[in-house]
């Protein structure tokens, strides 16, 4: 089921991240159809980097930013690298500049619960009124609602649902 916030003076949507679903596939698909449908698409998609650890694509302008660090064996330390992080939200502010229709972040985690990562991407997006979908972790909601003052729209993993917002998104803002 979708939860909208159309009263909201921004459009952001979250998508609650689960081990059942494979979002960044999800997502990919949704960016897709949209990009065919004529949209702008700004943001990125989680892959694996050339290392084999975490990397983020960048959806405008196509390259990949590594965002984890090889911490050595035995290593139980996050391996999220917060200067690769730090490179690729630099790129998406740079982004939001050229009057994309969309933004597509692929995660709300650890570093954006600190104020950190994609956190003034997303700041910066409501302010230039273009709404964000971004996949939230299971750990993070609690600071996802805080941030967003619980007018975040839920939305549930579904492609219908997600193309559903982002269409009414866009025609908001046309």
């Amino acid at each position: 089921m979708t939860e909208t916030g159309d009263e909201a003076a921004f459009r952001v949507a979250a998508i609650p991240l689960s081990p059942e679903q494979t979002v960044d596939a999800l997502l990919a698909t949704v960016e897709a159809t949209l990009r065919a449908e004529g949209a702008r698409v700004a943001g990125f998609r989680q892959c694996r980097g050339a290392d084999g650890g975490m990397a983020v694509e960048d959806l405008t302008g196509g390259g990949v930013f590594s965002i984890s660090q090889q911490l050595g064996a035995g290593s139980q330390g996050c391996r999220l690298d917060p200067q690769g992080l730090a490179e690729a939200a630099c790129a998406a502010l740079a982004a939001l500049e050229t009057g994309p229709d969309l933004l597509i972040l692929p995660r709300f985690g650890k570093a954006e619960v600190e104020g950190h990562g994609f956190r003034a991407v997303i700041e910066r997006a409501c302010e230039r009124q273009v709404p964000v979908l971004v996949a939230v972790k299971p750990d993070c909601a609690a600071a996802w609602e805080a941030f967003t003052g619980g007018a975040a729209d839920r939305l549930d993993p579904d492609r219908g649902a997600l193309l559903e917002w982002c269409r009414a998104g866009l025609r908001a803002r046309a």
